[in-house]
């Protein structure tokens, strides 16, 4: 059975080959990335619809929702994949430490406002997380922007338990109507250490 398949993030690295093995497997891919050049070069060498938002502007993230839901009538899978490790504290336009909004606030905002959409297609939201969430440690919700005690790796594996306890939950409220819910950790060559990196 073909499926409508959303992977954010899917402008390069593992987002990318996922598109192209899942299109090759016969689905409809939908790519979404935030570089217009990488974005339609993955889109047009696999003959995919194509979207873009950058995740560090949450009004982006509300017009790719918006887009989404007018576009398919139904979304099989939405694959939130886009993220990425950052050196320094830098707050986004909608006041929000970098690393916390692309990993973690983006992708729960666009699954909340695909919310009716998912659910009536039952749906599967896949989390890409990382076994760096095992060194979160225990969260600070008085401090998730890591205002008071910043670190760009502290901060990823945060963002990344982060996608654990949404995908947990997710299943929780969800699950009877319908919804999978996974997170999951890729393989990478590339240390989390390194900062700088980000997918899409």
């Amino acid at each position: 059975m073909t499926k409508v398949i959303v992977i954010t993030g899917s402008s390069d690295g593992i987002g990318a080959a996922a598109a192209r093995q899942l299109h090759s497997a016969g689905h409809r891919v939908v790519v979404v990335g935030r570089s217009p050049r990488k974005t339609e070069a993955v889109a047009r060498e696999i003959g995919a619809e194509h979207f873009l938002a950058d995740f560090a502007r949450l009004d982006e993230v509300r017009k790719l929702a918006a887009e989404l839901d007018a576009a398919y009538p139904r979304i099989d899978v939405l694959a939130n994949n886009a993220g990425g490790v950052f050196g320094d504290p830098t707050k986004t336009t909608d006041g929000f430490e970098l690393t916390f909004q692309i990993n973690h606030l983006a992708p729960f905002l666009l699954t909340r406002l695909l919310i009716d959409k998912l659910t009536a297609s039952r749906a599967t939201v896949i989390q890409t997380s990382s076994v760096g969430a095992r060194l979160a440690g225990k969260l600070d919700v008085d401090d998730l922007n890591l205002d008071r005690n910043f670190d760009p790796v502290r901060a990823y594996s945060a963002a990344k338990l982060e996608n654990i306890l949404f995908t947990t939950e997710l299943h929780r409220r969800y699950h009877a109507e319908g919804i999978a819910a996974a997170a999951f950790h890729p393989a990478t060559s590339r240390p989390a250490s390194a900062p700088g990196r980000r997918a899409g």
